[in-house]
């Protein structure tokens, strides 16, 4: 007898050994290697570009306004706002598992068999399924962890559609630049025809190069139709993220931007509570952990009471009941270890898909740091491009004047000069997107809600 005692408290001790991580709250063990951002760290950096509020950035009053009506009113961003409050209402159902439940379930019975019988019953049932191995707490947390997730969602498609509508609204300046270019090149080549012809009239052109300036003025009003085609449909997509119907969208000249004069990236750990998809990545690590310990939580007993409470007439009496009883699971000891396995797995998923993201975010602040240094050093040679490639146009047209040159050389000279000029619009384009992109990448549009 005194033999069985001792291997009880044995079993009872190892039980609770065992049953020791059943009730530990999630610890992060999040990292960030040095050189996940790769060369481009500054250690000098101790504050990210990323903490500025975005319209310290981006000055332009216009763009402001169209960011500002994108977060009141896109539709994925207020669906995103109720899956919010639907996850802090799944916290507060989980614990009410804390408590009882109450049941009021009055009956009566009326009964005629050569005589009147009549019985009733007004009883309050309540059961309480006790959680003592962490199942309710484990359940809270995870249900706590899924609301913060929800928040992280809630950010990044914050983060998203701003840089939308900030990339959007650039891309529309520079249609505008582009089709001013173009217009400027159609009233040049025009001036041009009409030299063309003048000079076939007097005998110096053959009818060839009439021809072949018609046709380049064909060309550019072509492509400026095609450009405000462009521009309208473009139009469209801001106003779709503004949940808006298409119209026109006010903004500035392209020449209106100006980019910092400096860009701090922060220090990679940064990264963790800056950039929501990494917070959601870490999350979703959390949330792995606390399936991992609903299995193990599932091969432990639930104690359940419970009890009735009422009074009954016909005979007049007081009821009262109470049970407890507790209940482990024997037979589903393979299902239930199938289900633990396959919890640790997801751990593990969720870790590498972690490691992954910040992995992903520093390519990205690499990528755009370096795609803004590149058309920074770039902007001014194509500058000198478009200089010289002006004085090159002005002094063939003005040989053209006096037949002293072909139309073929003019016609190069226009071409090359309209072609310079773009380049240099789609390089400060590309600059300007670039820099949209690297401070979202370093967390910005996210971190300051609007006022």
């Amino acid at each position: 007898m005194k033999n069985r005692h001792v291997y009880i408290m044995i079993l009872a001790a190892m039980v609770l050994l065992a049953s020791c991580n059943l009730y530990r709250k999630y610890q992060s063990d999040a990292t960030v290697r040095n050189d996940v951002m790769g060369d481009v760290v500054n250690p000098q950096d101790t504050v990210s570009m990323g903490d500025m509020d975005w319209r310290s950035v981006f000055t332009d009053p216009q763009l402001q306004r169209l960011i500002e009506t994108a977060l009141a009113n896109n539709t994925d961003l207020r669906s995103a706002q109720l899956s919010i409050e639907q996850a802090q209402n799944s916290v507060k159902s989980a614990k009410w598992g804390y408590a009882p439940m109450l049941s009021f379930t009055p009956n009566a019975t009326y009964a005629y068999q050569g005589g009147s019988s009549f019985s009733a019953q007004i009883p309050l049932s309540a059961s309480w399924q006790i959680g003592i191995f962490g199942q309710t707490t484990t359940g809270v947390r995870k249900a706590k962890a899924q609301a913060a997730y929800a928040e992280d969602y809630k950010q990044a498609v914050q983060v998203s559609l701003a840089a939308n509508v900030a990339n959007l609204y650039y891309t529309l300046v520079m249609l505008d630049r582009e089709l001013e270019i173009e217009e400027q090149t159609e009233q040049l080549w025009e001036e041009s025809l009409e030299s063309a012809r003048a000079l076939f009239d007097a005998g110096i052109y053959e009818s060839p190069a009439v021809y072949q300036m018609e046709a380049s003025v064909s060309s550019v009003k072509t492509e400026i139709i095609d450009l405000r085609n462009t521009i309208l449909t473009t139009e469209a997509t801001p106003c779709n993220l503004l949940a808006e119907p298409p119209h026109h969208i006010e903004r500035a000249s392209f020449g209106a931007f100006q980019m910092p004069e400096q860009l701090h990236l922060g220090l990679p750990v940064r990264l963790l509570d800056a950039r929501p998809d990494v917070r959601m990545a870490e999350r979703n690590m959390e949330l792995a952990y606390y399936s991992t310990q609903q299995a193990r939580q599932s091969f432990y007993p639930t104690l359940t009471i419970e009890g009735l409470f009422g009074a009954a007439f016909s005979p007049a009496q007081m009821i009262g009941q109470a049970v407890a009883s507790l209940t482990q699971p024997i037979l589903e000891a393979g299902k239930l270890s199938a289900q633990l396995k396959n919890a640790k797995l997801d751990q593990e998923k969720a870790r590498l898909e972690f490691e992954q993201a910040l992995l992903d975010a520093g390519k990205e602040v690499y990528t755009y740091l370096h795609n803004c240094q590149t058309a920074g050093q770039k902007a001014v040679l194509i500058e000198n491009r478009v200089n010289s490639l002006q004085q090159a146009y002005d002094a063939t047209s003005a040989l053209m004047q006096h037949g002293s040159t072909t139309y073929l050389e003019v016609l190069t000279a226009q071409e090359s000069l309209l072609s310079a000029q773009l380049l240099q619009v789609q390089n400060q384009y590309e600059g300007i997107q670039a820099l949209i992109n690297l401070y979202s990448a370093l967390g910005g549009f996210g971190t300051h809600e609007t006022k």
